[in-house]
């Protein structure tokens, strides 16, 4: 028996011929595998976040980390999206909407100004 870190998280686990990874990290990508495969089929290919969600069981903030970490890409399905951090507006990539940015960076000049005057 060989005991190892996991490459994903980093916890001990006893490695197998079968697997690479601990236990949790394999059940999360079996979760990953079932939302893939649903939104690869051609009539969901328009599900929204909550279709998925429904339809495959798995939690929305487990699709999100995925979405968020490159693993799920979502810009060929037009109504899956994850929610801005800041604003809460629906987005495809990165972690805050554009307005949201925007209004950050005006923020961020008023202050400067503010400090500088």
């Amino acid at each position: 028996m060989d005991v190892f870190n996991c490459p994903n998280c980093n916890s001990l686990f006893v490695m197998t011929k079968f697997r690479d990874v601990c236990d949790a990290c394999y059940k999360e990508e079996a979760q990953y595998d079932k939302v893939y495969a649903y939104i690869r089929k051609k009539t969901n290919r328009t599900a929204s976040m909550m279709q998925v969600v429904k339809e495959t069981g798995v939690e929305e903030t487990l699709i999100i980390k995925f979405v968020r970490t490159g693993k799920l890409r979502i810009s060929q399905f037009p109504n899956l999206g994850i929610p801005c951090e800041k604003c809460g507006a629906n987005i495809k990539t990165g972690r805050y909407a554009a307005n949201a940015s925007i209004r950050s960076l005006r923020i961020c000049r008023h202050l400067k100004m503010k400090k500088s005057a």
